[in-house]
């Protein structure tokens, strides 16, 4: 237990007996932060104010306690290798972050007893957040999961098998509503990475427009390709 007055300077020093309680004497009446630390428990700081008479003040420690579990595939179950767990408090500010092991295994060290919101992102996957209640007696591991994010490929050709380079393939989502646009590249190749599972539209230009609607699911690499009309922009 350490006792600061309103100035930052240290006045007293007291440790903590067997039993819990503590007496720290201060050289003048006045308003102080009593600060306590222990190992194994989140630090403390409480206002007391000294009227020249003693003071009692009851102090309440948070447990520290490593907050584990793994990351998982919703598709397989297969560990997620690399994938960044992130805590953060009500407030938003960043706990304690951890990597996910070869086995999808991730720990987070030092974190006391509370309200945190997980946020786990992984290259291929669709990053996700949930909300947990950690207590430093449970020892239950937390298994997060991650649904693939996926990649659209496909290649825009016209009728006589010839490829049409920097045509415009627009994405539209289940509600008709502009998802992606990306052009095609010399070989009439393009590409949508990164896109949630669901049903997509896919429309080509460059000669009569063209097009289809696409089943995306997660954990799938999906091709498509278009065959445009006939020529006369």
């Amino acid at each position: 237990m350490t006792v600061i007055d309103h100035e930052g300077r240290q006045v007293a020093v007291a440790p903590a007996r067997p039993d819990g309680t503590f007496t720290a004497e201060v050289p003048v009446e006045g308003q102080y932060v009593l600060v306590t630390s222990a190992v194994g428990y989140a630090p403390s700081a409480v206002t007391i104010t000294t009227t020249g008479e003693s003071v009692e003040a009851t102090v309440t420690l948070a447990a520290h306690a490593a907050l584990n579990g793994v990351v998982r595939s919703t598709v397989d179950g297969a560990p997620v290798v690399g994938a960044v767990v992130t805590a953060t408090a009500s407030g938003g500010q960043v706990v304690a972050t951890a990597v996910a092991g070869s086995g999808g295994e991730w720990q987070l060290r030092g974190v006391a007893e509370g309200s945190y919101t997980i946020v786990v992102t992984a290259v291929g996957f669709e990053a996700t957040a949930t909300t947990i209640a950690h207590e430093a007696s449970s020892q239950r591991p937390v298994v997060l999961e991650l649904t693939s994010a996926v990649t659209l490929t496909g290649r825009v050709t016209d009728g006589r098998g010839g490829v049409v380079a920097h045509s415009q393939v627009a994405l539209l989502d289940g509600a008709g509503a502009m998802a992606a646009s990306v052009f095609t590249d010399e070989t009439g190749h393009y590409a949508f990475s990164d896109l949630t599972p669901g049903d997509y539209t896919v429309l080509a230009s460059g000669y009569a427009p063209v097009a289809a609607t696409v089943d995306v699911r997660a954990g799938r690499f999906v091709n498509h390709e278009f065959v445009l009309g006939a020529e006369g922009r």
